[in-house]
């Protein structure tokens, strides 16, 4: 899946998309080499944008990943067509270096993949934009590259996320000035989005005097909260400098107990006071359905809470039917 293509990352073609689909670890089986370029331009893309840019050197995708980037790049380079006018036709000696001492390290590439950084690259709608319409912002998450891992899906980043973010960054005035809380907060990538949206907002109000809204980021298992902590603090996402980010347990099962007045739930979201509500994937097991249906009730009893936002992955018609028929009961 090109997480990087359409959703809510441009459509951008050649250059900018082989550098969003390296630092977001797309499959080279899925990448498209920009041969509409020259050799020279090409190579110097990938020397300076890729193998020497400052991020992504501190931020590196994994070594597998690059073992397998760097076989299929130097493959297209070898093969393409160098003009008679381009004095220097050679692949850079720093590159096979690269490449041969990736290969020297004995990466097994029929073990699970290692945890990697992902950087994702996104535009912000023309609410938020700065003069430079072009410029985009980024995202960086160490995630992990397995479906499951430790009991949870939630360290690593689904496509409902994207959906969801797409419509966030297209709707910014939404959640520019509420407080958001989110459900199963997964690895950060949506509190990293509302955090940098809630930010750049501030920035271009004439005062920035008033305080942000407050970012609180939910989830049942403590090894996802931790994860989502560490990413949402790395230095080089806006969502570090933001003054108001929680991170909190929450488990919907709890919004069953009785009475529904006294259960933690209830106690969690109205110290909260959240404006807005969201949720990406986080409907994946019908046992699920019940505890966050009522999780969802008690958010939406508050006069504070002024919406729910979700993003689904139908993965299963009669769980989503099941979702659906309960939510609307």
């Amino acid at each position: 899946m090109t997480f990087t293509s359409d959703v809510c990352f441009g459509n951008d073609n050649g250059l900018l998309t082989l550098l969003k689909g390296y630092s977001a670890l797309i499959p080279p089986l899925y990448l498209k080499f920009p041969v509409q370029y020259s050799f020279t331009q090409v190579h110097t893309f990938l020397l300076h944008r890729v193998l020497f840019d400052q991020h992504l050197e501190q931020y590196s995708p994994s070594e597998r990943y690059q073992q397998s980037f760097w076989k299929w790049a130097i493959g297209h380079l070898e093969r393409m067509d160098k003009d008679s006018d381009e004095e220097d036709g050679e692949i850079d000696t720093r590159i096979y270096e690269r490449y041969l001492s990736l290969i020297s390290r004995s990466i097994d590439p029929s073990g699970p993949p290692p945890d990697s950084y992902m950087t994702y690259y996104w535009k912000p709608s023309s609410s938020l934009c700065s003069a430079n319409r072009n410029s985009y912002e980024t995202i960086t998450l160490l995630e992990s590259r397995t479906t499951i891992e430790n009991g949870t899906t939630g360290l690593r980043t689904w496509y409902a996320s994207f959906v969801l973010a797409s419509y966030l960054i297209a709707n910014a005035e939404t959640i520019c000035d509420q407080s958001v809380l989110e459900l199963g907060c997964g690895s950060g990538f949506l509190g990293i989005i509302v955090a940098t949206i809630q930010q750049t907002f501030n920035k271009r109000r004439q005062s920035h005097h008033q305080p942000l809204p407050a970012v609180l980021l939910t989830d049942v298992n403590a090894g996802v909260l931790s994860r989502c902590r560490d990413n949402i603090r790395l230095r080089c996402n806006q969502s570090s400098n933001h003054p108001d980010i929680t991170f909190s347990t929450l488990d919907w099962f709890d919004a069953l107990s009785l009475p529904f007045s006294e259960n933690a739930v209830t106690t969690f979201l109205s110290k909260a006071g959240a404006g807005i509500v969201i949720g990406a994937d986080i409907v994946f097991d019908p046992i699920l359905v019940p505890p966050l249906i009522a999780t969802l009730r008690l958010a939406l009893s508050f006069e504070s809470t002024r919406m729910v936002m979700m993003a689904l992955t139908v993965r299963n018609e009669q769980t989503f039917a099941y979702f659906v028929s309960e939510a609307v009961a």
